[in-house]
Parts: structure tokens; C-alpha cells; sequence
């Protein structure tokens, strides 16, 4: 038995590298397409290209591994079940548990690697993929092309900051309005400033700003203060004032625990959103193993016909779990699910169905 389960395992990881290469490598070939015409009209140097996608390769990883583990698991299976060998092994009194254990055992592993690489590779590698974009291959679009628009960020000290556009090269805001808070939600002050830049060693310097003192009832308590210049204080750099307005999948689990923190005395929807995210990046490495778990069964069918038949039931059946898990997400995020149950929700409904579908076919 040690024998077929070494042979199980190791086409298994012959199968997840193939698979996970070629995944990446399309995936590539097609953003490429999607901006050829700026690579030759900007004379974009092969160095910047593979810069840039260098980066971008472990945030591909990440996404890639759960589609690669099903395939690679697929395939396997699918090969042993058309020449009845599947069926040899059960009739042999041997439940189906025993060929899948090496299988579920290294693709767990992977989902041990992939939460690393997403929580220590993947933020800061984006950081510096969007910066290659930016500055090396979109050089030949207009400035106006690379500002963030709407940028909406809850700093510390209970600061709310709104700013009309952001341009990262310039580390400069756009008409930006900011509330300070106390500890009691309440808005203790207000600031607009026509722009406001970074000057470095923690300094942010606003220029026509003025500045409004609010009372306990929402009224200006006092004349405002009109400044050419004036020093504002904002907790953050720029790249973190940028990296708490990213999508949550960008950030680690230790800097979305950190912002949540910050956020403690925020929008409690906006909170509950954040929360869900949370639990969802300590949920998401697991994907792996529960199409895994689903499609394996669904792909063991007899014969050379029914073996293909079999294969496509197998993936759609794992494939079914995405919009199974944005419904569970958007109930979590929508307050009618509490965040941890929506972010593992999908994980227990199929896991559960996978077990059943693999007593069965034992």
C-alpha cells in the first residue's frame, strides 16, 4: 500500500507544479496583452517588464494554488479511476481515505506555505509592483493617469482623512478635509487644505489651510484659522496613509490587526467589513484543501469516456465554491452573518460535503 500511495503522491506533485507554472505563465502572457501597445510605443526596457512581474509573483502564487492543487488532484485520480485501479484498491477492502491521505496531507502543507507567502511576501511585493507600474510602465501616460482618486483613510488619533486625489511619485494630496475625533467619537475639530505634501522626518505641510474648532453641539466655537502654510499633523507616512486605503488583501494579518486597532472608534459597518476580511485571511489559505476534498470524488469514474466526464464534474463541483463563498462574505459584511462564521462558513458547508461524497465512493 506504502508503494501506490508513493506513486499517488509523487504524480500528485508532478501534476501541482505543472499545473501551477502554467497557471502563472497564462496568467502573464495575458496582462502582457493587455498593455502591448504601451510596451512598444513607450520603448518599455525588458528589465522593467520582468521587474514588474517578478513582484507580482507571489500575490499569482497565492491565487493560483487553489485552482493548481484541484487540477493537479483531478487529474490524478481521474487517471487511476478510467483504468479501474480506483476501483481495485476499494474492492480490496481499502476505503478511498487511504489513497487521498497523501494527497489532503501535502496540500495542506501548501495552504501552511501559502498563508506565509501571503502574509509576509505578498503586501510588500505589491507595494513595490504597483511602483515599477507607476514609474517604469505607464511612464508615457499623463501625471493625472497615476493619481488615486477619493482617498478615504482612518489615521490614528481618530483623524478621518479625505483627500479628492493622491499622487504617489509626489507623496501630494488634493483638497483635503480632515475631522478629529476624541475617544468619544465625537468631532472635535476640522481642517481643509488646498494640498498637502509630505516634506519628510514626519512632517506634512498643508498650504491655504484652514482650520475650524467644533463644540460638543457640532458649532464652530471660535473664528477659523486661515494659514499660507501650516504643519498638519498625520500619524502616518505616505506609504502607510496608501497601504490602509489598499484592498485588506494587500495587507498582512498583522498590519489589517494593527489598522483595526486604529479604527476601534469607526464606522461600526465599515469595523464589521474589516473584521470579516480579517478572519478571512487566516480562512483563505484552506481553499486549497476543500476543492481538493470535493473535486476528487466527483472526478472517479470508470472507463476512458466517462473518465473525462468525470474530470469536468470534479472541477465544476470545487468551482462551485467561489460564489458559495462571496454569498457567505457579503452576509458577514452585511451584518447578518458575525465576521469569523462568514469567513469560514463556505470552508465547513464543503468540507462537509466532501467527506460524505468520499465515504461514499469508499
Amino acid at each position: 500500500m506504502k508503494i501506490l500511495e508513493k506513486y499517488v503522491l509523487k504524480s500528485f506533485v508532478s501534476a501541482f507544479f505543472f499545473c501551477i507554472v502554467l497557471l502563472i505563465v497564462l496568467g502573464i502572457i495575458g496582462d502582457i496583452l493587455g498593455f502591448l501597445d504601451d510596451i512598444f510605443k513607450n520603448n518599455i526596457p525588458l528589465a522593467s517588464i520582468l521587474s514588474f512581474y517578478f513582484y507580482l509573483a507571489p500575490f499569482a502564487f497565492v491565487n493560483m494554488v487553489p485552482f493548481a492543487c484541484l487540477l493537479g488532484a483531478v487529474y490524478v485520480f481521474n487517471s487511476l479511476s478510467k483504468n479501474h485501479e480506483v476501483t481495485a484498491v476499494i474492492a480490496s477492502g481499502l476505503s478511498l481515505w487511504k489513497i487521498l491521505r497523501p494527497v489532503l496531507l501535502v496540500t495542506f502543507l501548501l495552504c501552511l506555505f501559502t498563508f506565509i507567502v501571503n502574509d509576509r511576501f505578498v503586501p510588500s511585493a505589491m507595494r513595490k509592483s504597483s511602483r515599477v507600474r507607476q514609474e517604469e510602465l505607464e511612464q508615457g501616460k499623463d501625471k493625472s493617469a497615476l493619481e488615486i482618486k477619493d482617498v478615504a483613510i482612518y489615521g490614528k488619533g481618530g483623524q478621518i482623512i479625505y483627500a479628492k486625489s493622491f499622487i504617489p511619485g509626489d507623496n501630494l494630496f488634493h483638497d483635503v478635509i480632515i475631522h478629529r475625533q476624541d475617544k468619544d467619537h465625537v468631532i472635535t475639530e476640522k481642517i481643509t487644505a488646498r494640498i498637502v505634501k509630505w516634506q519628510g522626518k514626519k512632517s506634512w505641510v498643508g498650504e491655504d489651510v484652514i482650520v475650524f474648532r467644533v463644540d460638543p453641539a457640532g458649532d464652530f466655537s471660535e473664528d477659523p484659522g486661515v494659514y499660507k502654510k501650516k504643519r498638519i499633523f498625520i500619524g502616518e507616512r505616505p506609504e502607510n496613509l496608501i497601504n490602509n486605503q489598499w484592498d485588506p488583501r494587500f495587507m498582512s494579518y498583522g498590519q489589517l490587526k494593527q489598522y483595526l486597532k486604529i479604527f476601534r472608534i469607526g464606522s461600526p459597518s465599515t469595523l464589521r467589513r474589516l473584521l470579516v476580511d480579517l478572519n478571512y485571511k487566516l480562512a483563505f489559505p484552506f481553499t486549497a484543501l476543500i476543492t481538493v476534498l470535493v473535486g476528487v470524488p466527483f472526478s472517479i469514474e470508470t472507463g476512458r469516456a466517462s473518465a473525462l466526464i468525470g474530470m469536468a464534474k470534479g472541477i465544476m463541483a470545487a468551482i462551485l465554491y467561489l460564489p458559495v463563498m462571496a454569498v457567505c462574505l457579503a452576509l458577514g459584511k452585511g451584518g447578518a452573518l458575525p465576521p469569523a462564521v462568514s469567513a469560514w462558513l463556505s470552508h465547513i458547508i464543503f468540507a462537509v460535503i466532501g467527506i460524505y461524497l468520499v465515504n461514499r465512493k469508499s
